[in-house]
């Protein structure tokens, strides 16, 4: 599995610090479910209750079949009519072998802005990355097996001798060590001699200037310069990894423009370049300051624009205010002690200041809710789309490892794969295209990864979502919500009806046949989606979802920020900055949907980049 970045062990003999300061934990325990496999391959296979085909077929309607409905219906239908007839004559052929269904239009629950779906993608690969620690405490950076039983630190019975089966490759902290260096050490080959991100930029057929590429070639670890490649394993993250790294270029170079201003210019030009080299490469202290200013307004973008988008607002604000009242502890924190307790025991205590344990229930279950969240195909600009996955061999996908620009050739057309992104966020007049609800119906694209997604079966990411809940031992739906409800208001069960419904189920009856207690011990990733289809008047996630979604990213988020460092007062400080994120959380007050006078709009006047709070204004800062 080539998509993982690399982080060099310096002491196997304690895998210290590299190995297990960012260990994986649990914000519950663990439990063991052994369903029956046929059930899992039934239930998350191609052609199952999951795929977006298992939706009843759609029919005519019928003239005066729908009683008091018919008038509207008739309507509907003329209206349809005339959509299409507005279609070009030479373009009106494309659309015969289109299905329009009446349910995309009038499907109750609610979607995000497409590129959500791929910010969050890039989230989760800042926080995560799981490493197989292997025969003789060798560090493997690849995803565990499937199908064998994985230890986090707080499974193994003897901590201060025995190792876990899988460790974090991330500090934990939302600090983009997937972009700057993995583990919070800059990774010196990234940068120009005056700390600015190295890129390829190129220009189209017509001579116009392309925005930056990766720079790629057998000259760069995995044929392209990246921290984590895996940020580059499909064409739209390695484009919101890039707006990233353009940020640190356009404030980092506006800085160093005004320095220059500011140098004798009396002096030889060699002296003044030598100066600005010194003091702004990637070890300088300007470096290091451009590099927390970036982390700040991302941390900024995930609390303001990302979280409120997919976590509700009382289960955000609940989750603020148990982390800014220092008397009380949130599961995530309770996690990060026992961790710490236990790094103790291999006398390596205190580790939780530079890198913070990540639930397994948030990185194998409910944070890959993005899933569901795909699209099939998406539109990147004016006249060209392409679809997120095409295995036929005569055309083109949005899988990464390739360059952005192909130029034309004798044989095939140009392909610009560089995204317009006012089709992706609200970053311009016009409304993007929205990616998918979360909910329990996902795109067929996702049934069929092809590789290098993959290296071994299953084939469905569905499937294989399930069966890693089982080898790290989540516990269930069920399990995680009467947890939960113990200290946030709120929380209920989902039914069995909700997750299972008749209608659908009624046609694969075999799932709960074979496996009937799939019912009452339902897998935490499969229980979030259909918790969160329930409510249908936001495109946010249910409580279970929502509460572990917020615990780890606030959780995440404060850790970051909080510049204490003795371990004594550092939980004070950490309740501080709650405070301090609650206080801007109400002031803005944020939610899903992007109001005419939101904070967050695009357009908004910013006095300097630190102000930025949204991937719209972001884009618009780097004239993306």
């Amino acid at each position: 599995m080539s998509h993982h970045g690399w982080v060099e062990v310096t002491r196997p003999d304690t895998l210290a610090p590299e190995g297990l300061k960012s260990p994986f934990g649990r914000l519950f325990p663990a439990e063991d479910h052994q369903y029956d496999s046929l059930a899992v391959s039934l239930l998350a296979g191609p052609g199952g209750p999951l795929s977006e085909r298992a939706m009843p077929a759609s029919r005519q309607l019928v003239p005066g079949e729908q009683g008091a409905c018919t008038d509207d219906f008739d309507k509907l239908i003329e209206a349809v009519g005339h959509a299409v007839e507005a279609v070009s004559e030479e373009c009106r052929a494309q659309l015969l072998p289109v299905r329009i269904e009446v349910r995309e239009a009038v499907t109750a629950k609610p979607s995000n802005p497409a590129g959500f779906t791929f910010l969050g993608q890039f989230i989760d690969h800042d926080l995560t990355e799981f490493r197989v620690i292997g025969e003789g405490y060798k560090i493997i950076p690849q995803n565990p097996t499937i199908g064998q039983r994985q230890l986090v630190l707080e499974d193994v019975r003897h901590p201060e001798r025995d190792l876990p089966t899988t460790t974090n490759g991330r500090s934990g902290k939302l600090d983009l060590d997937s972009v700057y260096g993995l583990l919070g050490t800059p990774q010196l080959n990234l940068f120009s001699d005056e700390g600015l991100f190295l890129h390829n930029v190129q220009t189209d057929a017509a001579g116009n200037a392309l925005p930056p590429d990766l720079q790629r070639g057998d000259a760069h670890r995995n044929k392209r310069l990246i921290a984590d490649p895996r940020n580059d394993e499909n064409k739209l993250i390695t484009q919101v990894h890039l707006l990233f790294e353009r940020l640190h270029n356009k404030i980092h170079g506006d800085t160093i423009a005004a320095f220059r201003q500011n140098q004798n210019q009396a002096r030889p030009q060699v002296e003044r370049d030598q100066e600005v080299r010194e003091s702004f490469g990637p070890t300088s202290s300007n470096f290091e300051a451009t590099k927390k200013r970036v982390q700040s307004i991302y941390r900024r973008i995930v609390a303001f624009d990302y979280l409120p988008r997919i976590v509700q607002r009382s289960h955000l604000d609940e989750v603020l205010a148990q982390f800014a009242d220092s008397r009380k502890k949130t599961f995530f924190e309770e996690m990060n002690a026992r961790n710490d307790d236990l790094l103790k025991r291999r006398n390596l205590g205190g580790l939780t200041v530079e890198a913070v344990a990540i639930p397994v229930e948030f990185s194998h279950a409910v944070f890959r809710l993005g899933h569901s969240q795909l699209r099939n195909q998406y539109l990147l600009h004016a006249g060209f789309g392409s679809r997120l996955f095409n295995t036929a061999t005569d055309s083109h996908d949005l899988r990464g490892d390739k360059p952005l620009y192909v130029p034309a050739t004798a044989t095939a057309p140009e392909l610009v794969f560089h995204v317009d992104w006012t089709l992706f966020f609200k970053a311009g007049a016009n409304d993007p295209q929205h990616g998918e609800p979360i909910d329990g119906r996902l795109p067929e694209a996702i049934f069929r990864l092809p590789p290098p997604a993959i290296g071994e079966p299953p084939q469905s990411l569905a499937e294989r979502n399930i069966r890693r809940g089982v080898d790290f031992g989540l516990p269930s739906g069920q399990s995680v919500a009467s947890q939960l409800a113990a200290r946030y208001k709120g929380v209920a069960p989902t039914s069995a009806e909700a997750l299972f419904p008749t209608a659908l189920y009624g046609r694969f009856v075999e799932v709960l046949e074979r496996e009937p207690r799939l019912r009452w011990d339902t897998p935490l990733w499969y229980y979030m989606l259909m918790e969160a289809a329930a409510y249908t008047d936001t495109p946010q996630l249910g409580p279970v979802g929502g509460y572990v979604v917020a615990e780890t990213i606030l959780g995440a988020l404060l850790e970051g920020e909080t510049a204490e460092t003795d371990l004594s007062l550092r939980p004070g400080a950490i309740a501080a900055e709650a405070r301090r994120l609650r206080a801007d959380w109400h002031a803005l007050n944020v939610d899903w949907d992007e109001t005419a006078s939101d904070k967050r709009r695009w357009d908004q006047p910013l006095a300097t980049p630190d102000a930025i709070i949204s991937m719209g204004q972001l884009i618009a800062f780097v004239g993306a």
